[in-house]
């Protein structure tokens, strides 16, 4: 076999290496089977592929300048805008080609024309925008830090809990321990100053220092220069200033092949050919064998909810979101009557009661031990409604929580539940009371509230009131124009019902409430309140993230 044969099957057999331990590496896992992240997959896709075409284009420029600036133009015109509308962090593509140039190529083995071309690519496409953006960031600072008013942390918090973060991923991608995966993570302690949790100044010491080695790796460990940086990068997005949740694996998805690149690189592929080559190689395919197993055994446990969330909860005791949600499966089983309602009763408390505790602002433990209650035939506890109405007065809504208000007013309405024992309008009026409250959540909280009077309370004219509210917070959305017509209709408020049934139809232009507005016109029950539909269009697509 020839040297640049033996060479080429060497070089393959790494990148099938390599690309197999990033495909079945454990940390990877959620972004298969939390559905919403296949975006992230996606993004992922056309972020590769941008730098294939950045990287054949860049080796093509010396013979073929044209076809190589073809190709490079095509990584910022075709695949940034494909990476970019998938998910956000589709944006970070100029970043990385510059890594690649900066490390890899290092703006080499080219003449001097090409050479300023490249300068130029890299200065319009990366240097301008990201000048750019930081303005822009900075002229419109208040946005990000208001967004931080639905979280348990502030902005100054999260950046002194980013590197924790950070380095707690660098452990799930390096060292898979099962115990150390989950799904939420939100057991992880807030940083409130450097020393506070103590781990807090090392880590960002030892991020410091990460930099600092891939900068002075560049000449020479290359591919350990580029894998660090792009690690780095990868996060740039997600674990800096943005209000986001503070860690999800699925953040991992790209940025963990910076560190598994030069981990298989060194181990297998860099040093003297044949050097320790049989123990070289079984190393690699012990770790992909071992990435494997950990993927196989988290699938396994995916695989039924009730085995996912209880086994999130063993995992993670400290997480409230795991425990809430294992206190759900217990109440679920309550609710439909499923095993001994006593055991079922007292772990679905015992989870409930973990979520309330854990965190001072969350509310989905205490509406979780009222429902259980009633479900299981308990008393609810007084002082459930007292710790919630004082919650939600003072801390922002959970999405969920609106959920379980609609419930429990539904509960209430068929007969179900005592509102004695509910006290929903103590607990709506702290809703709509918090200062803070989002224009839709507080919609939402006067939308139920009108609900509850007038199916509970039969008080249809303050219905009509409480209606008109949650209208006037949010008019663009329908569904709170058609509540209004509903309870006009049942305060014989008949030309106003008519009026805003006309003006909701010819808002319908996509004909999603079709059904409701025909339903309701026929509740009017009278030819002259005939309503005239707009002809349906059709619905655009688009684009969640």
């Amino acid at each position: 076999m020839s040297e640049d044969k033996a060479e080429t099957n060497r070089s393959m057999f790494f990148a099938a290496a390599i690309s197999l331990a990033w495909a079945l590496h454990p940390v990877n896992l959620t972004n298969v089977l939390y559905i919403v992240q296949r975006m992230n997959s996606l993004s992922a896709l056309f972020v590769l592929a941008g730098m294939l075409s950045y990287i054949k284009g860049r080796t093509s420029l010396d013979l073929a300048p044209l076809k190589g600036w073809l190709l490079m133009a095509a990584s910022i015109f075709l695949f940034l805008p494909l990476a970019w509308h998938c998910k956000e962090n589709g944006a970070l593509l100029p970043l990385f080609l510059f890594i690649l140039e900066l490390t890899i190529f290092r703006f080499r083995g080219l003449e001097d024309r090409q050479r300023k071309g490249l300068y130029l690519f890299h200065t319009l496409f990366f240097l301008l925008p990201s000048l750019l953006a930081v303005i822009y960031i900075l002229q419109h600072a208040g946005m990000f830090h208001n967004g931080y008013g639905n979280r348990y942390f502030s902005l100054m918090e999260r950046l002194l809990t980013e590197p924790r973060v950070l380095w707690l991923y660098i452990r799930l991608i390096l060292l898979p321990i099962p115990s150390a995966f989950g799904l939420f993570h939100d057991d992880i302690a807030v940083s409130v100053s450097l020393t506070e949790p103590i781990s807090t100044l090392p880590a960002l010491v030892g991020l410091a220092g990460l930099f600092t080695v891939a900068v002075i790796s560049i000449k020479r460990a290359p591919i350990l220069a580029f894998g660090l940086l792009f690690f780095l990068a990868g996060h740039l997005m997600e674990s800096t200033f943005i209000p986001l949740e503070l860690a999800f694996e699925h953040r991992n998805y790209l940025p963990s092949i910076g560190l598994l690149l030069p981990l298989f690189y060194y181990l297998g592929y860099a040093g003297e050919p044949g050097k320790y080559a049989r123990t070289r190689i079984a190393l690699m395919i012990i770790l992909i064998l071992l990435f494997s197993l950990q993927t196989h055994f988290r699938a396994w446990q995916w695989s039924d909810n009730v085995r996912l969330y209880l086994t999130e909860a063993i995992y993670h005791p400290n997480s409230p979101r795991a425990n809430y949600e294992a206190g759900k499966v217990y109440g679920q089983r309550l609710e439909r009557g499923q095993g001994d309602p006593q055991i079922n009763y007292r772990e679905a408390i015992k989870y409930f009661e973990r979520n309330t505790s854990l965190r001072g602002n969350t509310t989905s433990g205490l509406f979780g031990s009222i429902l259980a209650s009633i479900d299981s035939g308990n008393k609810v506890n007084p002082e459930w409604i007292n710790d919630l109405e004082q919650r939600l007065n003072s801390h922002p809504l959970e999405q969920v929580n609106l959920l379980w208000l609609d419930k429990m007013t539904d509960c209430i309405s068929r007969g179900e539940c005592r509102k004695e024992d509910m006290q929903l309008p103590r607990l709506l009026k702290a809703a709509i009371g918090y200062s803070k409250a989002s224009s839709k959540n507080k919609s939402m909280s006067y939308a139920i509230f009108a609900k509850y009077t007038y199916e509970v309370e039969g008080n249809r004219r303050e219905a009509v009131e409480l209606a008109r509210k949650a209208v006037s917070i949010m008019p663009s959305h329908l569904y709170h124009h058609l509540n209004l017509v509903k309870y006009l209709i049942g305060a014989d408020q008949l030309l106003e019902a008519k009026k805003t049934l006309e003006s909701v139809a010819k808002l319908d232009v996509y004909g999603q409430h079709t059904a409701e507005i025909t339903r309701l016109m026929k509740t009017l029950g009278n030819k002259q309140y005939t309503v005239v539909f707009p002809q349906p269009q059709p619905i655009p697509n688009g684009s969640g993230n």
